[in-house]
């Protein structure tokens, strides 16, 4: 058993921030399941999605020293999660096995399915329709959902208010999911979709 088994999340975090490897270890047992099951939802291939857990863990450990204090583990994982997700499905569009293997998954995981998935197309739709929103909404969504900076860093960095920067989100989302909507992208890149207007 770990030593900090029973120890909340709070503590873990302030022990992992000091380099802790058994905080470290505690947090992993406690979290990665759950990242797991987040991932797989996207990319449905066991080896990947193991893949892209392990990927998490080791931003969690890289980047340890610079967590804010006041976010939560769970909340800094998931944000990693998203992270991978959105750079496994960019090489997954250059890579032509791990393309078919995704494919040859959905199809198993989706019954019926289109015959065919091409990751250039749904990725150019996913591009056009977030290069068809306003330029100033065009960047905070690109910010926040994109490179996964929060609200707040984004209202520092133009010089507004979260409040604004939340419209600018609402809004952004609101015509992305309609213009998305009118697609006729394959099931999986819609829960890539889904997954990155969440």
């Amino acid at each position: 058993m770990n030593l900090y088994t029973g120890t909340d999340d709070s503590e873990l975090l302030l022990r992992l921030r000091e380099g802790d490897g058994a905080s470290f270890s505690a947090i992993y047992d406690r979290y990665a399941g759950l990242i797991y099951n987040r991932v797989k939802r996207l990319v449905h291939v066991h080896e990947f999605a193991e893949e892209l857990v392990q990927d998490v863990f080791m931003q969690l450990w890289t980047n340890r020293a610079k967590i804010p204090s006041d976010l939560t583990i769970q909340i800094v994982l998931l944000r990693y999660a998203k992270s991978s997700a959105i750079n496994f499905y960019r090489k997954a569009v250059r890579d032509v096995q791990m393309k078919e293997k995704i494919i040859q998954s959905s199809v198993d995981y989706y019954d019926p399915i289109e015959d065919e998935i091409n990751f250039n197309e749904t990725s150019t739709v996913l591009h056009a329709a977030i290069a068809k929103l306003p330029p100033q909404r065009q960047k905070i969504f690109i910010l926040c959902k994109l490179e996964g900076k929060s609200y707040e860093e984004a209202a520092t960095l133009y010089g507004v208010s979260v409040g604004t920067i939340k419209d600018h989100m609402a809004k952004a989302m609101r015509s992305l999911r309609q213009e998305l909507g009118e697609s006729s992208a394959a099931p999986t890149y819609l829960l890539f979709i889904a997954y990155l207007l969440s």
